[in-house]
């Protein structure tokens, strides 16, 4: 039945609109007036989702972007025990060492070939849980919506919004020119930072440059990036080993696509007053996108 719907979809919309036709018929949205989706249904039944508007600055102290880069291996935890832990992927595996409250989850791969850490974000009732309506499709024809624990808060990327048509980096200017919340770079291909998460997300080919985007949004303080190495990008991440690693595209966008997003936006963040800290040292992120520094001597400022 699903490649049934599938069909009539590619039928009756133009290529453009592609990218929803895996959840076509079963999901309907409502937007609300910053237009994000403020209320989604799956197959009937209503999905309690978060307020973006009401998770605005909500975090007052300093937030630690726990990614999965060898190096987390490396960090003294207790050190960072006063920041708030967001998640990405398969960081969850230090569930035992520190407490998330936010993670965010936005690879398709990841949700169909690691869904055993995906279930226990799902089954954690502590923390929220950021995702895309792709992503929260594929996880609910898993495990339906009456087996999700956590809070659940729904981010697009700016080229792929929900029932409307794509936006390829071609058209940012034309489509996003105008939003306040949204700045454009001219990285090629273009790229941009969201200043208003209720507007959508720029992808800049790495987990990461979300969770970076969201944590703005949410918190006060200062933003530290942990595990963001951006090398030896043949190595498995810190909970991989040779024989269960995913493919990673980090190594083949790193330098036109990645690196020159992160730049940009590290210009941005330090003119907003916003202070972001690199805690992995060797990271090919170098000191012109952001300050390297250990734990001790951040809390020593």
């Amino acid at each position: 039945m699903g490649s049934l719907f599938k069909q009539i979809y590619r039928y009756t919309h133009g290529r453009d609109f592609r990218h929803n036709e895996n959840f076509w018929p079963h999901i309907t949205i409502k937007r609300g007036q910053d237009d994000h989706i403020e209320r989604l249904i799956w197959r009937k039944n209503e999905i309690k989702i978060e307020s973006l508007t009401a998770l605005h600055k909500v975090v007052a102290g300093d937030v630690t972007i726990l990614a999965s880069g060898p190096s987390v291996n490396k960090i003294d935890f207790d050190s960072l025990s006063g920041t708030t832990f967001f998640g990405v992927n398969g960081t969850y595996h230090l569930s035992k060492k520190v407490e998330f409250s936010y993670y965010i989850i936005v690879d398709r791969g990841f949700v169909e070939n690691r869904f055993d850490i995906v279930a226990q974000v799902l089954d954690n009732p502590n923390l929220t849980l950021f995702t895309t309506v792709h992503c929260l499709n594929d996880i609910l024809n898993c495990v339906g919506h009456e087996n999700i624990r956590c809070r659940l808060a729904i981010i697009e990327d700016v080229s792929y919004k929900v029932y409307r048509k794509n936006v390829p980096p071609s058209e940012y200017v034309t489509s996003y020119s105008n939003n306040i919340g949204l700045s454009l770079y001219p990285t090629k291909p273009l790229s941009g930072f969201s200043w208003d998460i209720r507007q959508g997300v720029f992808d800049a080919g790495t987990v990461a440059y979300w969770a970076l985007q969201i944590a703005s949004w949410l918190c006060r303080g200062r933003i530290l990036l942990a595990g963001v190495d951006m090398n030896n990008f043949s190595s498995p991440r810190f909970y991989e080993n040779e024989k269960n690693k995913q493919k990673s595209f980090l190594e083949e966008n790193f330098n036109h696509v990645i690196k020159p997003a992160f730049l940009h936006a590290s210009r941005d963040l330090s003119r907003a007053g916003v202070k972001v800290y690199n805690l992995s040292l060797t990271s090919g992120l170098n000191e012109e996108v952001f300050e390297k520094a250990t734990p001790d001597v951040i809390f020593k400022k």
